[in-house]
């Protein structure tokens, strides 16, 4: 028997079995783990059901006793089972957490907050890690449940938090510690996280709420449930701002979720967000669904509000410094002042006068007029806009939103913006505008990227940017609080190339105190567009259909994922991210000469293009403008005409980012707009008052028609006009109003400056015949190989001199 054989067996059998104990181990150690975490989470979950679902309350004499009774045997768990059920309340703090920062810039005091039915102090330690509580000088949990008191008080003393007292008292009847003459407006924050909603008598609180906030720098902060009335929100006092977006409820929604509240006394009827956004001026707000448990299947509404203090108009504090005399003119006009989110306590009143469109684009006035209809009549716009209206240099930005209704349909009718890109070159409007300090100059907003470059070019500038569509202006707002925001790389992530991963959270903790209510809701509900969010699946199935960036979105982004599609359909897409990279002209008019434009210019091309649903549904051509370059040509000389010259005497790599973004959907350093370089960036971040305590406007952002904007201005109010192709989408009898309008509020020797699909257009006469001498800028001939601009996609620029 070989004595080395059992020996080297045994060892060999040993060696297995202490890695095998080993791996057990670790197995046993990791199961017991994930069973551990599993039963604590199982645990949590069945104490959060068994005293909201299945423990007897009792009865009791008190408020107190019933919420101590409900929350005894789950305050310990109360914030590991809430965070599926309380949505909103992150993005509420976050949003004050950037108004406070932007306070704290101008080198205020320290400010206290009140965090009214704060229950554990989780809002307070979310709070931290936004703004630092040490940046407080005292922050105060009030709340009326002794167990939620009791962990809120362990949680701070953990934390070692000396300015943060719990408060265990009533929300109506509180006394805050080391506070004197405590109803006198010295609170600068109160917020409510799904608190408001089981205060039953709740008018007093909020009542009280309004006499606690600083008038000057005071706003309140809700999370809550909520439900509509079925009225919708058009009785609202501040109904540009009253969170249209996703406010109405449906029947279902409106009465399951009331009385199934109910059954734990928390109180979802209309009249406590009515009577909320009654006592304050809306600042923010955004209504959501929370798909709790079973999503899209089970929908509870609830809303982020953000508030300011008001006063009536009979009693409004005229000695209050700053923009208030602003308001004051609105008031007396009978409208809302501007949707400015940096703006003091507001001046209330009641909308009047209905406002009317041209007769054959939009339903006619006694279709749409109504008594909440906004009007800023000829006095009104013109005294907020007159550079003699007292404190106008007190402004704190360079821009402001003027009101609008987003329930009327002229603006309802859009759920995005049409352009995401200016589709007009500025730098052949710069040759011919002639910019100086003091020009008052009104322009299509589109995208907003023109009038950047107008003002990129030439400060002390006033720039009305009008814009039937809310959208448009969303996305110029945008661009100005980003502006006025940002560092360049994240602004260039953001516009340059269209992503920014983290979105949502920049737009909540740093953009959204710089952006009116209206454009904060609608990019809240639309981050996808610098952040897509489908399955890998969709990729898959979608392919160059998805969306990629915000240069896909809107009704443009659509044409550019149509375009990515037929030009891989054709085979020429290799060949068109070849055009965008060449810096080599001869090299690009070789790609477009031999590789791309015999399929741009197939039969089946230019039929398609020589559809009017076509061209109005891909290319926003609307028939009256398709009639008027087809009345001089052909439609595939026209496309000869607009392509050939460009791709012969521009550079995509250099110089023509418009091509470039069409091809390449994002821009790059050496191909963008002007606004996007370095140099015009700084400049524009002191137009629109970077780090300046006060900055004269430079952008006033009309939601309405051009004809609606110059009805409410003086007589010689603009210097210059920029109308685009405007005029092209007219009917006789709209083109006449327009240019009546025109000659009145143009002054003397100032001019209007538009593009035509036609080389010769009909309403040369009408300008002529009110009074403006026109002259045709430039005409593209057919068959030229010189382009009018970079975009090149116009016959004609003309400027009509007002005498």
């Amino acid at each position: 028997m070989n004595p080395i054989l059992p020996c080297a067996s045994s060892g060999m059998g040993g060696a297995l079995t202490r890695g095998n104990m080993l791996l057990y181990g670790v197995i046993l150690v990791a199961v017991s783990l994930f069973l551990f975490l599993g039963y604590s989470r199982l645990r949590a979950m069945l104490q959060f059901a068994y005293n909201c679902f299945l423990k007897p309350l009792g009865r009791h004499s008190s408020q107190q006793g019933q919420l101590d009774a409900f929350y005894e045997g789950q305050a310990a768990v109360y914030d590991s089972t809430r965070g599926g059920l309380l949505r909103g309340r992150k993005t509420m703090l976050r949003l004050c957490a950037a108004e406070l920062k932007k306070r704290s810039g101008s080198g205020s005091v320290k400010p206290i907050w009140v965090d009214l039915g704060g229950g554990t102090g989780w809002n307070v330690e979310q709070m931290d890690s936004l703004y630092g509580i040490s940046n407080f000088e005292r922050v105060y949990l009030v709340d009326l449940c002794r167990p939620l008191c009791k962990v809120a008080e362990q949680r701070f003393q953990a934390k070692g938090w000396k300015n943060v007292k719990v408060i265990c008292q009533d929300a109506l009847s509180f006394v805050l510690p080391e506070l004197a003459d405590q109803d006198r407006g010295q609170i600068d924050l109160v917020t409510m996280s799904y608190s408001l909603s089981m205060i039953e008598d709740f008018y007093p609180v909020v009542d009280r709420i309004a006499s606690l906030l600083n008038p000057q720098t005071g706003f309140i902060g809700v999370a809550d449930f909520y439900i509509s009335g079925a009225a919708g929100p058009s009785g609202h006092r501040d109904a540009e701002k009253a969170g249209i977006l996703g406010y109405q409820c449906n029947w279902f929604t409106r009465v399951f979720w009331q009385h199934w509240f109910e059954f734990d006394h928390v109180y979802l009827h209309p009249c406590r967000r009515n009577y909320l956004e009654h006592k304050f001026a809306t600042h923010k707000a955004l209504n959501c669904r929370n798909h709790f448990i079973i999503p899209y299947l089970i929908q509870m509404p609830y809303y982020v509000w953000l508030g300011r203090p008001s006063y009536p108009v009979e009693s409004a504090p005229l000695q209050l410094a700053g923009p208030i005399s602003t308001h004051s003119t609105y008031a007396m006009a009978g409208a809302s002042p501007p949707s400015s989110p940096d703006l003091p306590p507001v001046v209330s009143s009641n909308h009047a006068s209905p406002t009317h469109l041209p007769k054959s684009m939009q339903r006619s006035r006694s279709t749409i007029a109504h008594k909440s209809d906004i009007d800023l009549g000829p006095s009104a716009l013109s005294t907020l806009l007159s550079s003699n209206t007292p404190n106008a240099t007190s402004w704190a930005r360079g821009w402001t939103r003027l009101p609008y209704q987003p329930t009327k349909p002229e603006h309802a009718q859009f759920s995005t913006y049409i352009y995401g890109f200016t589709w007009e070159d500025p730098q052949r409007d710069l040759e011919v505008l002639d910019l100086r300090p003091g020009d008052s100059l009104m322009v299509i907003t589109s995208a907003g990227d023109n009038a950047l470059a107008y003002a990129a070019h030439q400060s002390g500038l006033k720039i009305h940017c009008v814009d039937m569509n809310p959208c448009q202006n969303h996305l110029l707002e945008l661009k100005l609080a980003a502006l006025r925001s940002l560092d360049y790389d994240t602004f260039w992530r953001m516009f340059g190339l269209g992503s920014l991963p983290d979105f949502a959270r920049t737009l909540d903790t740093t953009l959204s105190a710089e952006l009116s209510s209206p454009a904060y809701q609608y990019w809240r509900q639309n981050v996808h567009a610098f952040s897509p969010r489908q399955s890998a699946l969709a990729d898959l199935v979608l392919g160059d259909l998805s969306h990629h960036n915000l240069y896909t979105t809107g009704y443009s982004g659509v044409a550019l994922r149509c375009l990515r599609v037929i030009t891989k359909l054709f085979g020429i897409h290799q060949a068109t991210q070849q055009l965008v990279v060449t810096s080599s002209l001869a090299k690009q008019a070789g790609l477009w000469r031999d590789k791309i434009r015999g399929c741009i210019f197939s039969n089946i091309a230019i039929r398609m293009l020589d559809n009017p649903v076509v061209m109005w549904q891909f290319m926003g051509v609307p028939i009256n403008q398709w009639n008027m370059l087809r009345s001089e040509g052909s439609m595939s000389q026209y496309v000869r005409d607009t392509l050939d010259p460009v791709f012969h005497s521009t550079s995509c790599a250099k110089s023509n980012y418009f091509y470039h973004l069409l091809f390449a959907r994002q821009y790059s350093p050496d191909s963008c707009p002007d606004y996007l370089t370095k140099n015009r960036f700084a400049r524009l971040q002191h137009t629109v008052g970077k780090d300046a305590a006060s900055v004269r406007p430079t952008f006033y952002l009309h939601t309405a028609t051009l004809l609606d904007t110059l009805d409410g201005m003086r007589d010689g109010e603009l210097t210059k006009a920029v109308i685009m192709d405007h005029m092209d989408w007219f009917s006789p009898e709209d083109a006449d109003s327009e240019v009546v309008a025109l000659a009145r509020v143009v002054k003397r020797t100032g001019f209007v400056l538009w593009r035509s699909a036609a080389r010769i257009p009909w309403y040369i006469s009408v300008f002529e015949r009110h009074g403006f001498i026109v002259e045709a800028v430039d005409i593209r001939q057919p068959n030229s190989m010189k382009p009018l601009d970079r975009v090149n996609m116009y016959a004609s620029l003309y400027k009509a001199t007002r005498l």
